[in-house]
């Protein structure tokens, strides 16, 4: 892909390779013939031994049942065991592994073949793979009735290189996929009905989004579900991007995305940008792109994507930069929201709609940062240089008590305490973890502090300082959060390093619903 290096993520889906064993099958070990034993139970790949703790009559009976015997003569414990009379037991032998590496050699061979299945591009018969009409109409779903003289493969051309391993896949039941394959075998999967395939290669999807720091295939998925009514993979990709904007924004990607893209990232509830004011600005670079004109009248698409910008979160300061003649309603409701009391606007106007909610806004004042480094550095020294003692990450830093930079405002910060603990004596052995709380001098505040407003908080990892891969709620009151990490597979998306900044993002709201006349400034 041109504009940006692609990193590949290989991931090898093994489908259907069990050897016919279960969670929770038993079986009979180490006994001199098939009706001793000690009791063995498989369990996620490994055959493992009962304990023999209260081990009686009756657990034995219950083992003797589940393999077919009709009775246990005694329940032995200590490794001692005896052998169970019966004459009519069966036994199973699977060799399914070397089946399906038989019939992976089968088309490898390209012999007895009496299919050439023909690989069309474009309309342009390209290639013919050499197939087997029983094999395939074992494996696709559509075709578990005679096949069809016509059968092919329609791809498009950054396709072909995929259609023979998702043939052999056919075969097999194995197939590597990567970021740039993962499309076009998620395609050929949906149009043939092979439906085990195509669900997994969906969660693929999430998984893989990581390895593009270019955003092409990124945005490039993401079309591909439009175009193909995909909403959990339109879902997946827009999420990925929404808390990765910034480094979007940067990339070739970006002027690049479709109307339903940029519309999809402005509307998204967990865009993580460094202000608003951002978002503006991001939104003109696109805009100037796609050569959109920049008239009063704005309609259509554009005026669409500009009712997503949320002018009341944007500084006066700001707002008194933006000359274009469309935003002109918007300075004003901005002005209004940093001007005025609240007590002077009305109860829809503050206690209702997005414009007056933040978004997950990384940038000063509302956040702070432990990057990665820091962290890596605190575990190896056990010195953080940030904190006056030196022996913990705990840090004391100042918000706005609000968005809004109406005067009365100004006049107090709020000061907010966090740590991340990533030493297990700190943690209690589970890490890493997190806490955040308002100092109690805060307590001082007026009521229209206390009262009328609260706090959505939020936790940011992102992995070497580099991708955002979790998001995650900040409990209020100093609670310890527990931080969702590779390991636990808690988070969204995969960090393969286990590195992470930490941020804590300041989210202030005014209660929804509130009477905003029972809170005005004197």
């Amino acid at each position: 892909m041109s504009g940006g290096r692609l990193f590949i993520a290989g991931v090898l889906l093994l489908v259907h390779l069990s050897l016919g064993f279960k969670n929770g099958d038993m079986r009979l070990a180490g006994g001199s013939g098939p009706y001793e034993g000690r009791v063995e139970v498989y369990y996620e790949g490994h055959w493992g031994t009962v304990c023999d703790d209260d081990w009686d009559i009756n657990e034995a009976l219950v083992v003797c049942r589940h393999l077919d015997f009709p009775r246990a003569r005694a329940a032995m414990g200590g490794g001692v065991y005896g052998e169970v009379q019966n004459i009519s037991r069966e036994y199973s032998v699977r060799h399914s592994v070397r089946m399906l590496d038989l019939l992976g050699e089968l088309f490898d061979s390209g012999r007895d073949c009496d299919l050439n299945l023909p690989v069309v591009v474009e309309n342009v018969t390209v290639a013919t793979i050499c197939a087997h009409k029983l094999i395939l109409s074992l494996k696709v779903g559509s075709l578990r009735g005679p096949l069809q003289a016509d059968l092919s493969i329609e791809v498009s051309s950054d396709c072909q290189s995929h259609v023979s391993h998702f043939v052999r896949y056919l075969y097999t039941g194995q197939i590597i996929i990567t970021l740039t394959s993962a499309r076009c075998i998620h395609k050929m999967a949906s149009d043939w009905d092979v439906k085990a395939l195509q669900e997994d290669t969906g969660k693929l999807f999430t998984w893989l989004l990581p390895a593009d720091t270019s955003f092409l295939a990124q945005s490039s998925l993401f079309d591909y579900a439009v175009s193909t009514g995909d909403k959990a993979l339109q879902k997946s990709c827009l999420h990925f991007m929404a808390w990765n904007c910034e480094a979007l924004v940067a990339s070739p990607a970006w002027t690049g995305l479709s109307v339903a893209a940029v519309r999809g990232l402005l509307s998204h509830s967990a865009l993580t940008v460094p202000s608003e004011y951002f978002v503006l600005q991001a939104l003109e670079k696109w805009e100037k792109a796609h050569k959109w004109p920049k008239t009063a009248a704005a309609s259509g698409d554009q005026f669409d994507l500009l009712k997503h910008i949320r002018f009341p979160m944007i500084s006066a300061e700001d707002l008194h930069q933006l000359t274009d003649p469309r935003y002109q309603a918007g300075k004003l409701q901005g002005y209004q929201f940093n001007s005025l009391p609240i007590g002077k606007l009305s109860v829809e106007l503050m206690c209702e709609g997005k414009s007056y909610t933040p978004r997950i806004y990384t940038g000063a004042p509302w956040s702070f940062s432990y990057s990665s480094k820091e962290v890596a550095d605190f575990k190896r020294t056990k010195n953080y240089f940030k904190n006056t003692n030196r022996d913990s990450m705990a840090v004391t830093f100042d918000t706005p008590v609000h968005n809004r930079y109406f005067a009365y405002f100004t006049q107090f910060k709020m000061s907010w305490n966090t740590r991340v603990n990533v030493r297990s004596h700190e943690c209690d052995h589970v890490c890493p973890t997190v806490t955040l709380s308002s100092e109690s001098s805060n307590s001082a505040l007026p009521n229209v502090f206390t009262n009328g407003i609260e706090y959505d908080n939020k936790l940011v990892l992102r992995c070497d300082d580099k991708y955002v891969s979790h998001i995650q709620d900040l409990r209020p009151l100093g609670q310890v959060n527990l931080v969702s990490t590779n390991k636990d597979t808690g988070q969204m998306y995969p960090c393969y390093s286990h590195e992470y900044s930490y941020t804590m993002v300041i989210r202030p709201k005014y209660r929804t619903g509130l009477n905003c006349t029972e809170v005005e400034e004197d």
